[in-house]
This record gives structure tokens, C-alpha cells and sequence, in this order.
């Protein structure tokens, strides 16, 4: 590895990195344009015994008032390098890369996987981690591997899908073993057969005769997205706050009694996947509810947002606000999807 000169700045605000436009100071701050920056970046924090934080797209954090300590380095790699074997083609983009970007770059040459994920905000390297998930499709589905750099000993490890332990906004990197691993590149596999995913009752009604082409489809989930979510380069929000809950088929039968339309998708072992939108515009009645900078969206109470100069622990405690009454309302305890930041 050859030595190379970081460029680090200091005391650097980090609203501006976030979609959430929340957040204080980084107490250093490196932009890893390449690989090389990034093990320069890792090193240097290692010998001063500096945390280190690594922050992509920003679409999926909320950074404390009081801001990061250490050093917050930011994903900033670029480039994609296409295998085609076949029906399949192997796609692999540079964690920086922008989500959104690629999947139009592979739904313009006709290759299938993606579509249904389109629009959502983010970077290639903060998507295997959340195992983002849209319209019946999670990223996880498309994914073959994942290159990272493991930080106990500075090593690049080529992780196979069935070892990123991917579930539901879930995955290896979210634990505690895994959190070693700094997602340098992503791998997917993607096909040129025709395999439109429909099921999804948003796109089932649009495409009543269960069929479309790529561009169709990513076309409408862009429309059906921007009719449920605000645009963050506009109003301060990082998408869905919460999880959906999951919960055993008895506690959803439980609920029925008092909610006999509450919605519910059944999953394996016994299990209910419940529609927390549904859970905090129909029973706690959440929708478009504001309290100072902060609230909950006109069209879809799943998101919190930021109406202009809002604090993270406002955000935070009116996220806790509706944790406790969908508690009272329903039993179920909600998880959040957004990673805070300290």
C-alpha cells in the first residue's frame, strides 16, 4: 500500500451529509474517494485510538445534536465493472456509488433485479447492510457478494451472499461480529430474462394485467413513492423510521378483536408481518401530526420529518413518543430502521 497524504479536516458539521439535515460536529472527518483512502483513513485512526464511523449516503442516520467523536470517514469510492456469464450479468459498483444510480444504470440495459428498488435514497455500500427493502424486493435477493475490508487486520474479504446472514432490514452488519467490516464494493447478479416482480399490491393495481417492462415498472415505483414519501432534498426525513413488526400469528389473532381490519402477511413459523403505516394512521391516528420542527408525514405516518431547524433528541423523542403509543394501543414494540449516531 503505498503512503499516501489524508487529507483531514476538523470539527466538521455533519447535518449537510445526512438527509435528515440534523446533526452536530465530526471531531475529524476523511472523504475516501478510493480504497486506498479509506486503509490510509482506518490506519490513522487506529494508531491515535480514534473511533471511527463510516458514514455513505447518509439517507439512513441520525447523527446526536452533540455531533461524532472521532473519525467519520465518508464513502465517497466510485465506479461499476460489468461479467456477463450467460443469462446472468454480475454488476459490481464501488460502495459511494448512489443505489438509485445504479439501478438505472442497469434497468437502461435491459438487465433485471433492481427495478423495484428504485428511488430509494442511498448509497451501493449502506444497501447490503440494511438488506433495503421495496415493493416485495429486497437487495439482499439481488446480491452474490459483498467485498469488505475487515479492520482487525486490515485485510479486503470477499463475503458470499449466504454468509451476510441477510433478513428482514437486517444483516452481518449489524452485529456485533460484523461490525468489523466497512463495505468497500457489492456484487449483484442480474438477468436479462424478463422477470417482473408484481406481487406487491401497490404494483399489482397499477399493472392490472400482471405484466410491464423494466422501464414501466421503475417509472411506477418512482410514481408510487413520490405519492407516499416526501422528497428529502426538500423536507428532512430518512424515508421509513420504523420497521414493519413481526409478530406471532396469536398476538395478530389477539388484535383482530379490536382491529378486525388490521392487515397482516403471514410468514413462516408462526409469524405475522404487521403494516406499522397502517398501525399509526388507522388505531394511534399519527398521520400529519406535528410537534414543533418535527412530524410525522402529511401522507405516510411511517416517516418522520424534519420541518426545518429540528434537533436530533426533538427527532428522538418524538420517535420514543410513538413507540409508546403503539405500545399502549396495539402491545407491539417497534423497532426503529434508522442508525443513530454518537
Amino acid at each position: 500500500m503505498s503512503k499516501i497524504k489524508l487529507d483531514i479536516e476538523k470539527d466538521i458539521p455533519l447535518a449537510s451529509f445526512t438527509t435528515f439535515k440534523v446533526g452536530g460536529k465530526a471531531d475529524y472527518l476523511v472523504r475516501a474517494k478510493n480504497n486506498e483512502t479509506l486503509l490510509q483513513a482506518v490506519t490513522w485512526a487506529k494508531e491515535n485510538n480514534l473511533p471511527i464511523t463510516i458514514v455513505g449516503g447518509g439517507s439512513n442516520v441520525l447523527i446526536a445534536d452533540q455531533g461524532v467523536r472521532g473519525l467519520v470517514i465518508l464513502i465517497e469510492s466510485l465506479g461499476i465493472s460489468v461479467e456477463e456469464e450467460k443469462d446472468k450479468i454480475l454488476v459490481t459498483a464501488q460502495a459511494g456509488e448512489s443505489l438509485d444510480d445504479l439501478i438505472a444504470y442497469s434497468v437502461e440495459r435491459g438487465w433485471w433485479g433492481l427495478e423495484n428498488l428504485s428511488a430509494i435514497p442511498g448509497s451501493v455500500g449502506a444497501a447490503p447492510i440494511q438488506n433495503v427493502g421495496a415493493y416485495g424486493v429486497e437487495v439482499g435477493d439481488c446480491i452474490t457478494a459483498v467485498q469488505v475490508l475487515d479492520m482487525d487486520n486490515m485485510s479486503t474479504v470477499f463475503l458470499p451472499a449466504s454468509e451476510c446472514q441477510f433478513g428482514y432490514r437486517d444483516s452481518l452488519f449489524k452485529t456485533p461480529a460484523g461490525r468489523k467490516y466497512i463495505v468497500l464494493a457489492v456484487t449483484f447478479v442480474l438477468s436479462r430474462e424478463a422477470k417482473p416482480n408484481l406481487n406487491y399490491r401497490d404494483l399489482a393495481e397499477y399493472f392490472p394485467k400482471g405484466t410491464a417492462n423494466q422501464v414501466a415498472i421503475r417509472d411506477a415505483v418512482i410514481e408510487i413513492r413520490s405519492n407516499k414519501f416526501p422528497d428529502w432534498k426538500i423536507l428532512g426525513t430518512a424515508g421509513s423510521f420504523f420497521k414493519n413488526p413481526i409478530i406471532k400469528k396469536s398476538a395478530y389473532e389477539k388484535l383482530l378483536i379490536d382491529y378486525p381490519d388490521l392487515p397482516g402477511f403471514s410468514l413462516e413459523e408462526d409469524l405475522v408481518k404487521v403494516p406499522l403505516g397502517y398501525i399509526l394512521d388507522k388505531i394511534c391516528h399519527f398521520k400529519g401530526v406535528r410537534q414543533g420542527q418535527v412530524g410525522t408525514y402529511s401522507k405516510q405516518a411511517l416517516v418522520i420529518v424534519n420541518h426545518g431547524g429540528a434537533t436530533a433528541l426533538e427527532m428522538k423523542d418524538f420517535a420514543a413518543t410513538i413507540t409508546q403509543l403503539v405500545k399502549e394501543k396495539t402491545n407491539i414494540e417497534i423497532e426503529s430502521e434508522v442508525t443513530m449516531l454518537n
